[in-house]
């Protein structure tokens, strides 16, 4: 009879629980791995269901807080001062086959079937880490574009003039097009935000004008300094716990970490002691500098060049669906080809910042030194 297809599912299932994985060597895209490792293990949230990804945000006053006299009579203002925003899910999957033909040819020899199938599901993982990797430094091709998620460029943009200082002036980033044309959003998460309808719905950004020497360090203080906010407490009441920076992070390009070695092997007291160098990370106020490779790429209208993105992770984060987070599908007979089986994994997700002005901040050289 031959070999059956069930019977080679059974036989790779029998034979991955009886040897140890990782016995051969892949051989790596990236150097970098921070969205698998840290943003969809440490800082992800997974919700059950939804069409979109919703959440709230408050950005305008009430006007119900005044001074009063005695016997004042009250006038309280009943105000809609809450903004819904929403963002599409987002799929991704990536997936391994094997032939049945080639299990009979290695049916007599385990550790060739083991090779052979971990080799195919280790393949499949890295394609999906590349994908992953990259798309988060990214934004969607155009506003039609519903295979993209909306990476941190559509939520710490640039601003919309050149030599910024540092303010809150990031309102609507860029879809990153093919040629690296300008195409800009028309709102951010469907919340329209220009300085006279939403101005509190901005990132702050500088321009470092391609300066990376000492001057950098003062666009750095002056964006930690105003993108970290205390939480007020009123009647014990906390309005923002999440906005201290107990889950902040800076990510960059290679230049600028370089640039940065070079500066704090050279530091002296005009330079202070906020740079430095601890277990060999280039560090900024206590924050460590993390390299991501696709940043040295330049996006000129979606970051700019040498971006430095300093990202709250207490209000940036991945939305993930908990039915298809990272969903393992057992081998199943391929549509049309009766002798090959497909394993797949499926994930559903949206990148949300439901704070842009405490959930980080942009500085690079602006649309790439135009």
């Amino acid at each position: 009879m031959g070999i059956q297809i069930e019977q080679a599912t059974d036989l790779l299932t029998a034979t991955l629980a009886k040897f140890k994985p990782n016995q051969f060597e892949i051989a790596l895209e990236s150097q970098t791995a921070e969205i698998v490792n840290r943003w969809f293990k440490k800082d992800k949230t997974v919700i059950d269901g939804g069409d979109s990804v919703k959440f709230y945000i408050q950005l305008k006053r009430s006007n119900n807080a005044t001074h009063t006299r005695l016997y004042d009579t009250d006038d309280v203002n009943v105000a809609q001062v809450m903004t819904t925003g929403s963002v599409n899910w987002t799929h991704a999957r990536t997936a391994w086959a094997f032939d049945v033909r080639e299990i009979a040819m290695n049916k007599g020899n385990p550790q060739r079937i083991f090779s052979l199938l971990e080799a195919r599901v280790k393949a499949a993982h890295h394609d999906l880490i590349i994908e992953l990797e990259e798309a988060a430094w990214r934004t969607p091709s155009s506003s039609t574009d519903d295979l993209s998620p909306h990476g941190i460029p559509a939520w710490l943009a640039q601003a919309d003039a050149d030599s910024e200082t540092g303010d809150f002036t990031g309102y609507v980033g860029d879809y990153t097009t093919a040629a690296d044309g300008e195409s800009a959003y028309s709102s951010v998460a469907g919340i329209a935000c220009t300085s006279t309808t939403n101005p509190l719905w901005a990132n702050f950004y500088a321009d470092h004008n391609n300066l990376l020497d000492d001057s950098l360090l003062k666009l750095l203080s002056r964006a930690m300094l105003k993108s970290k906010f205390e939480t007020p407490e009123v009647a014990g009441q906390s309005l923002d716990p999440k906005s201290n920076f107990s889950n902040f992070r800076l990510y960059t390009s290679s230049n600028v970490i370089l640039e940065l070695e070079e500066l704090a092997r050279k530091s002296d007291d005009r330079v202070g002691y906020d740079l430095g160098k601890y277990a060999g990370a280039t560090i900024f106020k206590g924050v460590p500098f993390k390299w991501v490779a696709d940043l040295d790429t330049e996006l000129t209208y979606v970051r700019g060049a040498d971006p430095i993105y300093g990202i709250n992770h207490n209000h940036f984060y991945p939305i993930v669906l908990a039915d298809n987070n990272f969903r393992k599908s057992a081998p199943a007979k391929k549509a049309g080809s009766h002798n090959v089986m497909e394993g797949f994994v499926d994930l559903t997700y949206a990148y949300v910042c439901d704070n842009r002005r405490t959930g980080g901040f942009l500085i690079s050289d602006w649309e790439g030194g135009n």
